[in-house]
């Protein structure tokens, strides 16, 4: 009867620890190749299946405290890339993580006035797969 009664309790452990560890968010990964910066916002270059690469323009009015967006610089082999998640379905943020350094070859720099209109009316981001 006692074992009865521990191995109930282990299972109802074991199924509240399950449970905690459901999210409402569900993250997609990366690869970034290069981040271009600009007045307005950032630009990602990022692979796109095991071939391709695509863009996504990120406007700097994302980057603020509660906002779509967030840059977090460091020193890690596995920067530079991008954690996007999803709420429901649809896009809610965007971590970006960057090497500190700016002078490392992962970051560039967008023309001034070629990039300016790339930035404009952004609501949500478009990630492109394969």
């Amino acid at each position: 009867m006692k074992r009865r009664i521990v191995f109930l309790a282990l299972l109802v452990a074991l199924a509240l620890g399950l449970a905690a560890d459901t999210s409402a968010y569900y993250p997609i990964r990366l690869d970034v190749m290069k981040i271009y910066s600009h007045a307005d916002g950032y630009r990602l270059v990022y692979r796109q299946g095991p071939m391709g690469m695509a863009d996504v323009y990120i406007p700097i009015g994302w980057f603020v405290p509660g906002g779509k967006a967030e840059i977090i610089f460091g020193h890690d082999t596995a920067y530079p890339y991008a954690m996007v998640f999803y709420k429901d379905g649809v896009f809610d943020h965007i971590k970006i993580y960057a090497s500190s350094t700016r002078t490392d070859s992962s970051w560039g720099v967008l023309d001034p006035t070629a990039g300016k209109a790339k930035f404009e009316n952004i609501k949500d981001l478009q990630i492109k797969f394969d």
